[in-house]
């Protein structure tokens, strides 16, 4: 089912294509940020919120290991939940910045703040486990048969590493 768009996905990454292939994903993502809001000026502030993540994650020349629409309904929800959080969508930007300019501050503080980077504290169980989960796309019964564990493990890791996760972002940690 997903094939053909993942592959659509590659071709316009592959030809930097950016228009059109954020253009394919404005009307789902705005649907679904006005599903989980209810309010359609709160789900067009994320919507911009996401597609500004976006765009400045393509434009630094980022590659994934999972199919973009994976990342695009990862950025989508994340920033659903930090405007549930309360935390501001926005911060302004420094006078004269320039997203094309290379080593600029935004692109090393992007860097700091990979998925990757945050699960690297993580205890190595956990780390696999979110490593699978988040940056392979792959459910917790999959995860359970490709790290021979139980299933309950595999949602006992997650939760576990979520709230270490939790604490470090937040500070505690």
């Amino acid at each position: 089912m997903h094939d053909a768009r993942d592959a659509e996905d590659r071709r316009l990454l592959e030809t930097g294509d950016q228009k059109t292939l954020l253009a394919g994903y404005f009307h789902p993502v705005r649907q679904r940020c006005l599903l989980r809001l209810r309010d359609p000026d709160a789900a067009d502030e994320v919507t911009q919120a996401v597609f500004l993540r976006l765009i400045g994650e393509l434009a630094r020349g980022r590659t994934y290991s999972v199919p973009f629409r994976v990342v695009v309904w990862k950025i989508t929800g994340w920033t659903v939940n930090e405007h549930w959080a309360g935390k501001p969508l926005t911060v302004p930007l420094p006078e004269g910045w320039d997203p094309a300019a290379p080593g600029d501050d935004y692109a090393e503080w992007a860097g700091n703040d990979d998925l990757a980077t945050l699960l690297v504290g993580l205890p190595k169980r956990q780390r696999e486990v979110c490593e699978l989960r988040y940056l392979e796309g792959l459910d917790p019964d999959r995860i359970a048969d490709a790290l021979g564990m139980k299933r309950n493990a595999v949602d006992q890791a997650l939760h576990n590493a979520h709230a270490k996760l939790k604490e470090a972002l937040l500070g505690g940690g």
